[in-house]
């Protein structure tokens, strides 16, 4: 068993804290753990001189003034029937809202790319104008530059909210194996 693996069967173990009390748990034997494998220690050794992660975790939850007595580990909720129909229920709706969320995404992607490309195309257009009206072809330079400026700041909200979307949807996706993982 390496650290991550220890810490991760510790945090199980200690699941029965507030979550800022056991990330505090967590952070302080990372520490420890990481400093004394910085020393020179291998990190087996270490490991073992904790002792396994439940019985650190029991010490822990013995010297915790909110620990009242020993509560078993959570076992998985069953999935009731409810749970599973009406989130079933529900995907198709999530599924279209997704579909929406992510053509608007395409559709300022792909405006984001034709403003670059007429701002350049046009840039291109403003020097064959010059030859037969400098004023003409200058201004229309100017217009070019300013497309394609825009195009650029286009393209960074364009990634922006597609960063955003990937992020919903990795919510989505976390919530729905909440659903049928979710422990007691």
């Amino acid at each position: 068993m390496n650290q991550y693996e220890y810490l991760k069967e510790l945090r199980r173990c200690l699941s029965i804290l507030d979550r800022v009390e056991e990330d505090r748990v967590i952070e302080y034997y990372a520490e420890l753990i990481g400093d004394k494998v910085e020393l020179g220690i291998p990190e087996e050794e270490v490991l073992s001189q904790l002792g396994t992660p439940r019985q650190l975790a029991d010490k822990i939850l013995a010297e915790t003034q909110e620990y009242e007595e020993p509560k078993h580990i959570k076992e998985p909720e069953k999935l009731s029937v409810g749970r599973i129909v009406g989130f079933s229920i529900l995907i198709p709706f999530v599924i279209t809202a997704l579909a929406i969320l992510y053509s608007v995404a395409v559709s300022f992607v792909a405006a984001s790319v034709g403003m670059q490309l007429g701002g350049v195309l046009t840039i291109i257009g403003s020097f064959i104008v010059m030859f037969t009206s400098i004023g003409a072809g200058i201004c229309q330079l100017g217009v070019a530059i300013f497309v394609s400026a825009l195009g650029l700041f286009a393209a960074y909200g364009s990634w922006k909210f597609i960063l955003l979307c990937i992020k919903i949807t990795q919510k989505i996706f976390k919530a729905y194996v909440r659903t049928y993982t979710k422990e007691a």
